[in-house]
């Protein structure tokens, strides 16, 4: 199987613009691929093989224009968390909590991690924080979801507005998990292909409950 990928059409849109492009029969397209002729209007069918039971183009179409929608929808999102943590981290700057403003930039850059490896198709990196591994993050966060609930008991606290923003920032998270699964899952597998992606943003979601747990008067562990 071959995959036409982005860096492929921009040299070929670059020799001369088109409207229209044919994808093989035995060829796939990346979602960043997908993405720049989504954004050049360029129209996407599927070739007919020689098989009866190819789909036909118009069906195919309809197919790609959705999943088209689902990889805006995700960029989106992504894009919208990515301004979050920058606003979160000022924002808590201001309160004057300058350590805990450069986490959240460094949770930040986790995340841009999670977002150039769903545009370039290639796996993760490794998370650290705080010198733990991810299985030592998972650990410490796994009853600490639970155990958070905020509430407008926090709005008069000293910290109550780190809290909030940080919360905030947490909830926005959990809608990238369900923009990959529906932009990546495998109806024939019953599987979802960037499951990589969603631990490590499930990942950085334990660590702003750490985090929101530690600043809220939970007792302090040895890093």
């Amino acid at each position: 199987m071959k995959f036409i990928t982005e860096m492929e059409l921009r040299d070929l849109y670059k020799a001369g613009p088109f409207e229209t492009y044919v994808l093989e029969s035995d060829t796939k397209i990346t979602p960043g691929a997908r993405q720049f002729l989504v954004d050049r209007r360029v129209t996407l069918v599927q070739a007919q093989g020689s098989d009866s039971k190819t789909l036909k183009i118009d069906e195919t179409s309809r197919m790609q224009v959705r999943e088209n929608w689902c990889t805006l929808r995700l960029l989106g999102k992504m894009e919208s968390i990515e301004s979050l943590f920058i606003l979160t981290a000022t924002e808590i700057l201001h309160t004057g909590n300058l350590t805990l403003s450069e986490e959240v930039m460094a949770l930040a850059k986790c995340f841009r991690n999670v977002r150039n490896a769903e545009r370039e198709q290639i796996v993760p990196d490794n998370l650290h924080f705080w010198g733990l591994t991810a299985e030592e993050i998972k650990t410490r966060a796994e009853n600490l979801k639970q155990s958070i609930d905020i509430s407008e008991f926090y709005v008069g606290l000293e910290n109550g507005k780190e809290i909030a923003l940080l919360n905030h920032l947490r909830a926005s998270l959990r809608e990238v998990e369900p923009a990959l699964l529906e932009t990546y899952w495998d109806e024939e597998k019953q599987v979802c292909s960037r499951q990589d992606l969603i631990d490590t943003v499930n990942l950085i979601i334990n660590i702003l409950c750490i985090m929101m747990w530690k600043f809220s008067g939970g007792r302090k562990w040895k890093m």
